[in-house]
């Protein structure tokens, strides 16, 4: 039988009184307070190191783990989040992140090979040097802080945050408009890649879900900006990130291309994004309850903070 989700198990303890409109408000806090910490560690190795777009991308992503550590501090010392609630689950989690690094690499490749043929963008040049494919090996690690990093904040902490109090739809919505938010102030931000952002939130809140950890997701995310900045250079979510190793022009509608935020701004991409919701939907909910009508029984140990038929938060006393 196949457990839709096992990344909480709430134990018999007080926890926050903290309403899923005033969650969202302190994950900004705590990302913010990150940040003054990242600032200053980006600007002490800056100084330190030679300048160059490697470099400063570099820094930029692997300071990214001053956030998960701001995340893990308050989840575990303050709310006494499990480690297991907040996807950090020991079995399969690194088949379940190298699987995410596949996924999310296809999925990406996938999406550009679309917006090739239909005429969106096209490929004017590749390059593939030693010196390039060194520089891979750190970024490869640095995207996966990155990945890491906002899914633990909005699918790891909040969403079993809200999941435990009002239930896995509402905890799944919160996510995707805070993930969508947080990048408002991102260059080329439109119509498009809002959709997109959210289409995106909702699918790796399903994605956890499927996994049960938060490895599969983060591996995902991280493959899905790595390929798209540094394999087929498009900006990521509307930011250059240097070199890579084939280059792609638009050629045509920037809602085939992207335009200037990349990937996520093209109607591929959010035409792709809903067809995987769709089927983790289906996966999930519809298929585990044919299971159930025949003869399977919800697993008491996987701890859900919901009741599975209808979504509804449930407090499990153990």
């Amino acid at each position: 039988m196949e457990k839709i989700m096992e990344f909480t198990r709430i134990k018999e303890k007080k926890y926050h009184k903290l309403g899923f409109l005033y969650l969202p408000l302190l994950g900004g806090v705590l990302l913010f307070l990150a940040e003054i910490v990242t600032v200053v560690y980006s600007m002490a190795l800056l100084y330190l190191l030679p300048a160059s777009d490697w470099i400063l991308t570099l820094v930029e992503l692997s300071g990214f783990l001053f956030i998960t550590m701001a995340v893990l501090l308050w989840a575990r010392k303050v709310e006494k989040i499990s480690w297991e609630e907040l996807g950090f689950v020991k079995k399969s989690s690194l088949k379940h992140f190298l699987l995410g690094w596949a996924a999310g690499a296809a999925v990406l490749t996938g999406c550009v090979l679309l917006m090739i043929l239909l005429g969106g963008v096209r490929i004017t040049g590749i390059q593939i040097s030693p010196r390039m494919v060194l520089q891979l090996m750190p970024l490869l690690v640095a995207w996966s802080i990155q990945g890491n990093a906002e899914e633990v904040l909005a699918r790891g902490w909040l969403l079993s945050s809200v999941a435990r109090k009002n239930g896995i739809w509402l905890a799944i919505l919160v996510s995707a408009v805070f993930f969508t938010v947080l990048h408002l102030g991102n260059d080329g931000i439109s119509f498009l890649p809002l959709l997109d952002l959210f289409l995106f939130g909702v699918f790796a809140a399903l994605y956890r879900m499927k996994t049960g950890d938060i490895w599969g997701i983060s591996g995902f995310h991280a493959a899905w900006n790595c390929f798209q900045g540094n394999v087929f250079a498009f900006p990521v979510s509307g930011t250059a990130v240097g070199e890579a190793f084939i280059k792609v022009t638009p050629g045509g509608n920037s809602w085939i291309s992207g335009g200037s935020f990349g990937v996520e701004g093209s109607l591929i991409s959010i035409l792709v994004q809903s067809v995987l919701i769709a089927w983790l939907i289906y996966s999930l909910f519809f298929k585990r309850k044919k299971e159930n009508n025949s003869n399977t029984r919800i697993d008491k140990s996987s701890a859900l903070p919901y009741d599975v038929e209808n979504g509804k938060g449930v407090e499990r006393k153990e």
